[in-house]
């Protein structure tokens, strides 16, 4: 023990002794020698970050640091530990020091994961091929949702034209992610007397070059209406709030509305982040339970069943590219016997332009 002469005991200006040093920071820590002070203490070390006091909102107990977020902090309860009726697990988050709100994209440009990926329009007039091969080419491959080496030979055989499989890649890709753009900013729900659309989320796997990744999508059953979606690598908050959030930003009229989902606690975390403590919120746990989500866990055959001919996707550009394609056909160009033989579109009151065939609509939704 040794006593140290050029620091002093700040609580009592006594002598001080060295008391090994700080695990964390390395530095040097000393106590006090007097027996009824023994104050330890660290020079040097920075404060110590303060948190602010967060209460239950359903209990009323205080709350304590659960995890920390790349963009929050996720307090509990600190009556987790308790038993019976005492016992309350509730968690929320709270966006870090010197931000208000979370972040989250609202757009399909920005919730792509592509990276790098800058969005394009078709230069017609620098093409080598016409509008109308170009037109058929997308006809098989968004319409029929068929790969591109099968687009390919179709070509070749029926048509005598030969394009390589990455032109019609690229053909489908931009198209899709075009149309997507363009859907997006024509999706307008006006609000109504009564009761709100109730909403449907839920989420499913979908390999790409033997990873896994997760496909999220609301669905307001309404209108048949397929509306945010998103693509990730891991289920979490973060991609739960995004898909939430590009829905809202398509229908503010949906902000209130009710959402029902099964029991992932991401969807509760995300639905909590945008909206605050949200009673609206129905959780399912049984599938013969009522109400449930059935109807858009049918929905994923129209998916899964058209991804088979592709054998599984190399990049998630290619699968993304795929499932925004899949949407725009539904909502666009798909009769739906819930609305009398309306597309969701129509049901909407949005129209599209006129043409003989829904190819041609879609030519002319590229090239407006």
């Amino acid at each position: 023990m040794k006593v140290s002469k050029n620091v002093c005991c700040p609580q009592c200006q006594g002598p001080v002794y060295r008391n090994g040093k700080e695990p964390k920071t390395g530095l040097q820590r000393y106590r006090c020698k007097d027996s009824n002070c023994k104050k330890q203490f660290v020079p040097g070390r920075p404060n110590r970050r303060k948190y602010p006091k967060i209460i239950c909102p359903k209990c009323g107990s205080n709350m304590s640091i659960y995890k920390h977020l790349s963009d929050a902090l996720r307090f509990r309860c600190n009556r987790y530990a308790l038993k019976g009726d005492r016992k309350c697990s509730h968690k929320v988050n709270i966006p870090l020091p010197g931000k208000t709100t979370f972040d989250s994209v609202k757009v399909p440009s920005q919730i792509r994961l592509i990276k790098n990926q800058v969005q394009t329009v078709f230069h017609w007039n620098k093409m080598k091929f016409s509008s109308a091969t170009v037109a058929i080419a997308l006809y098989y491959s968004i319409f029929q949702a068929l790969p591109a080496p099968s687009v390919v030979n179709i070509l070749n055989d029926v048509y005598n034209i030969k394009v390589s499989h990455d032109t019609i890649t690229r053909w489908t890709r931009k198209a899709a992610f075009l149309l997507a753009d363009q859907c997006a900013q024509l999706v307008q729900i006006p609000p109504k007397r009564g009761r709100p659309p109730r909403i449907l989320a839920d989420e499913t796997q979908i390999k790409c070059n033997g990873k896994k990744r997760w496909f999220w999508l609301n669905y307001l059953p309404r209108h048949d209406l397929y509306l945010g979606h998103n693509l990730t690598p891991r289920r979490n908050t973060q991609a739960a709030r995004d898909t939430f959030a590009m829905t809202f930003h398509q229908a503010p009229a949906l902000q209130r509305s009710e959402i029902l989902t099964d029991g992932l606690w991401s969807y509760g975390s995300a639905l909590g982040d945008l909206r605050g403590t949200d009673t609206k919120h129905y959780v399912y746990r049984s599938f013969f339970e009522q109400p449930n989500n059935n109807r858009l866990e049918r929905k994923w055959s129209n998916f899964k069943t058209k991804a088979r001919l592709f054998r599984g996707f190399k990049s998630d550009a290619g699968l993304y590219a795929f499932l925004e394609s899949q949407i725009i056909v539904h909502n666009l160009f798909k009769p739906s016997s819930l609305l009398k033989g309306l597309t969701p579109f129509q049901s909407l009151g949005i129209s599209l332009p006129k043409a003989p065939s829904n190819w041609q609509c879609l030519m002319r939704l590229l090239t407006s």
